[in-house]
């Protein structure tokens, strides 16, 4: 059965809408395998990854931009998804590695891809991270502070090697603060000022990030505009030519949506449903990438600029949709507020539910009526631990199956041992299904600690 149940679309999402099916039996089925079953064999909670979906989504990005007739890399964020194997799998089909911490690096380095495939971004880099990243010689560091020009001067030195750089930027719109340089204020140019007076420095890069799960391209043109301005400027003053226009990521997705100040307000005040992202079986970034592909070449048109090499680091849109989390019901209560349904997966390994939209499904109950309104909590011992109130769906009863939708994004970096071990990660493909994380054990959250244990 492939028909979607009818269902209201203000308050729910099509399970379509993630290329989903439902089996004769009313299953959930992800990768050609029934949820339950896969929740049967590994457990609950449990992440499933739909490895087929990554696939489609990396080349899907990659040619919206590359349809229109612009150099284009892509650098997957490490921090939104750092679960080795899907991060093998994405370098695979051509990802290189956007990293922000020493961690990320190493494991990057670890990964085996070439080190010309990795970019360093983030504040408040550290001198061991530096050393490392320019050791082995990666693609890019781009610098967040006067600070880290000075370390990473004083390591090329030590070295001896040259070391390849771009410098983020503070445009008018998105980001800022602890971000970056300001062009408005002039740090920026101050920046490149100082840089190009180092022997050791190759400025071969601009770099921005605009924030999280943007859903609107409008910011980005803006900043497009910002930064075009500004390599005219660098250009004619100090004859500085940019190699790379590194736009970051941020790129939201079709069905997951911030919540926003006054609608959080009154759904935990007044119990008001949140209503479901706006949404259709159009990805996001086919509008993206038109719209930034044309304000680039508009703006190096505009300045009479050679077109930069366009790099993105994506995350959310690379891997949200391809990820969900599965957890089953284990009590259920009647409150004089409604009813509430508890469940093993909570603030501990869902955390994102608590600050944007996240479609939940009841797995074994897909051809079931939405009739009931429930408030999904987990398995921690506060009044937060919240995944969604005021939810409709169909009854639940004890041992029901929920799957939690866009787990690919945020959840396993977010991930903590409050209370209870971490799940497994499980991919899915045709039907076939592998451990790319084992659960975690009551031993490795103590492995750690060094304690002597009564008898041992």
């Amino acid at each position: 059965m492939t028909r979607s149940i009818e269902r209201s679309s203000r308050l729910n999402l099509d399970y379509a809408l993630w290329g989903l099916q439902v089996n004769e039996r009313g299953h959930l089925v992800i990768g050609g395998c029934d949820c339950v079953e896969l929740a049967e064999e590994y457990g609950t909670p449990v992440h499933i990854v739909d490895s087929d979906l990554l696939q489609r989504n990396y080349h899907a990005f990659r040619e919206s931009f590359t349809s229109h007739d612009i150099q284009v890399e892509i650098y997957y964020s490490y921090k939104t998804n750092p679960i080795p194997g899907i991060l093998r799998i994405l370098h695979e089909y051509g990802a290189g590695a956007e990293v922000i911490s020493p961690y990320e690096l190493w494991l990057a380095l670890k990964s085996g891809i070439s080190p010309d495939l990795i970019i360093y971004n983030g504040p408040n880099k550290s001198e061991a991270g530096l050393h490392s990243a320019i050791e082995n010689r990666i693609k890019l560091i781009n610098i967040n502070s006067c600070h880290e020009i000075e370390m990473i001067t004083h390591l090329a030195e030590q070295l001896g090697t040259r070391v390849r750089v771009g410098v983020r930027l503070c445009t008018s719109v998105g980001w800022a603060e602890q971000f970056g340089f300001s062009i408005e204020t002039g740090a920026a140019f101050e920046a490149f000022d100082r840089l190009s007076s180092l022997k050791r420095i190759d400025i071969e890069g601009i770099h921005t990030h605009l924030g999280t799960n943007i859903r609107n391209a409008s910011s980005y043109e803006w900043a497009i505009n910002d930064i075009c301005q500004f390599m005219y400027t660098l250009k004619e003053k100090k004859g500085i030519g940019i190699k790379y226009l590194d736009l970051g990521g941020g790129f939201g997705v079709p069905t997951v949506r911030p919540f926003h100040k006054v609608e959080y307000n009154f759904h935990h005040i007044f119990d008001v449903p949140y209503i479901a992202p706006r949404s259709n079986n159009a990805s996001l970034i086919e509008t993206f990438a038109e719209k930034v592909v044309a304000a680039v070449q508009k703006g190096c048109e505009k300045y009479k600029l050679p077109v930069p090499i366009l790099l993105f680091e994506p995350g959310r849109a690379m891997t949200s949709n391809t990820q969900i989390l599965l957890a089953t019901v284990g009590d259920l209560k009647t409150h004089q507020r409604g009813k509430i349904a508890m469940i093993d997966a909570g603030m501990n390994i869902a955390l994102p539910t608590s600050w944007e939209y996240h479609e939940i499904f009841v797995a074994n109950k897909m051809a079931s009526a939405y009739q009931e309104f429930y408030s999904i909590v987990g398995p921690i011992c506060t009044p937060q631990d919240v995944v969604s109130k005021r939810k409709k769906l169909p009854e639940l009863e004890i041992g029901d199956l929920v799957s939690i939708m866009d787990a690919g994004a945020y959840f396993t970096s977010f991930s903590n041992d409050f209370s209870f071990p971490r799940p497994a990660v499980v991919m899915v493909s045709g039907g076939r299904h592998r451990v790319l994380r084992e659960r975690e054990r009551y031993d490795d959250m103590t492995q750690l600690d060094r304690v002597s244990w009564s008898g041992s």
